[in-house]
């Protein structure tokens, strides 16, 4: 690939992953059973830290502190993922 192009398309990620979400539209972006594990979730301290697009649908993921959980298309939470997050 293009070296111009490479850091472009680097440069390209960088930006989207340091830029502010906007929790207003990634909360648009749930189903409604997301919503309700979000929203339930949130009562112990939980916050949507952002939406992973996966095949079966986008994964919800909600984090008190260090601690994770995920709410899939259907609603159910999962308190301990196996997903990798990086820091």
């Amino acid at each position: 690939m293009n070296h111009a192009l490479t850091e472009s398309v680097d440069t390209t990620v960088q930006e989207r992953r340091r830029s502010a979400f906007d929790s207003k539209e990634w909360w648009q972006r749930l189903s409604m059973d997301q919503k309700f594990g979000v929203y339930q979730l949130s009562k112990f301290g939980f916050e949507l830290a952002f939406i992973r697009n996966q095949a079966h649908g986008p994964l919800a993921v909600v984090r008190r502190n260090r601690d994770y959980a995920t709410v899939d298309q259907l609603g159910d939470v999962d308190l301990s993922p196996s997903i990798q997050i990086r820091d």
